[in-house]
């Protein structure tokens, strides 16, 4: 799909989002309610947010120590490049960007990091269906539009594990490497790009790290709750833990609806509209929450990103290129 018609598209939806997050607001009011805005509780809840990427980075580092033991400062400014580039940029390039920033000058290719990074989503989308299975007494079925969302969340989820496993299982990719399609020409690029990105998804089996990689993976999204907490608090929307928890689970479904970088207007109505429906919270100040929080996993990432996406000169054009390179 061209790229111009991918903005377009991306730019349709956030328009939306951001229509209805905001229709019907009394701005004077959402003003009011964002100055009462607890600044210790969201402060705390930033910087847990900031300090979960620790956690992420060294993650990511296991996952990727059976190719190349990368220092975690490294890795840690690679994630952090990445969440910089999927502040400011559209398709999520920051991905590949964290994927190339973490491989400049080292022996692992771009193409290969990117696939771990891929396993990475993974492992948090499974996270994410724990934390639902923790929560299903209480999650809100009831309601059409959440239960869809979260039935089509949990059905790609399930295809993509379930794709990646039998890929592996029974060596398709060497399979298809074997057509005529691939063996010369652009063919051959693509699938030499594919077969580098299917081998950093399936890295995992090559760890001995898996224990502390899936024990990592816990703990951070601890983190995500625990700032969640913070956050709720910090709007005056106090919850208990299985409120904090179903929240956590439906911002992680609307955060990823394709949109323009940052998640523009998608989190917003998705979160304004979960916590209306679910815990009947006034309009405005449920738009508030989706207001800080977004805030919270926004700003401090991409400030932080920028400084060392500055240090490292990493260039865009470079990454192409060397994505791109058999």
């Amino acid at each position: 799909m061209n790229k111009y018609i991918k903005l377009t598209i991306g730019g349709a939806i956030s328009a939306i989002g951001i229509y209805f997050a905001f229709k019907g607001e009394n701005f004077g009011e959402l003003i009011h309610q964002i100055k009462e805005v607890n600044i210790t509780a969201f402060t705390i809840g930033c910087f847990i947010l900031l300090s979960s990427c620790i956690v992420r980075a060294y993650r990511w580092k296991l996952i990727m120590d059976p190719v190349e033991k990368i220092p975690l400062h490294d890795v840690f400014a690679a994630t952090m490049v990445g969440y910089f580039g999927n502040g400011i940029l559209a398709f999520r390039l920051g991905e590949l960007l964290r994927a190339y920033s973490v491989t400049a000058g080292r022996k692992m290719s771009t193409t290969q990091a990117f696939g771990t990074v891929i396993l990475e989503r993974i492992l948090d989308l499974l996270m994410v269906i724990v934390l639902f299975i923790i929560v299903i007494p209480w999650f809100p079925f009831d309601h059409s539009g959440i239960r869809f969302a979260f039935y089509i969340f949990s059905g790609l989820t399930f295809v993509l594990i379930v794709g990646v496993f039998l890929s592996s299982k029974y060596n398709l990719m060497e399979r298809i490497g074997k057509m005529d399609l691939f063996q010369k020409g652009i063919g051959q690029k693509i699938f030499f790009i594919c077969d580098k990105v299917f081998d950093g998804v399936t890295l995992i089996k090559k760890t001995n790290h898996f224990s502390i990689i899936m024990a990592s993976s816990v703990f951070l999204w601890s983190f995500y709750f625990v700032a969640t907490y913070y956050l709720l608090n910090a709007c005056g929307i106090p919850q208990d833990l299985v409120s904090t928890g179903i929240i956590l689970v439906l911002g992680s479904i609307a955060i990823g609806i394709p949109a323009l970088p940052g998640s523009a207007g998608t989190y917003d109505a998705g979160i304004k509209f979960s916590l209306i429906v679910v815990f009947g919270i006034a309009s405005d100040q449920a738009l508030t929450y989706a207001i800080v929080s977004h805030a919270a996993s926004y700003f401090p990432f991409v400030f932080v990103g920028a400084v060392y996406f500055l240090l490292g000169s990493v260039s865009l054009k470079d990454v192409k290129k060397d994505s791109l390179a058999p």
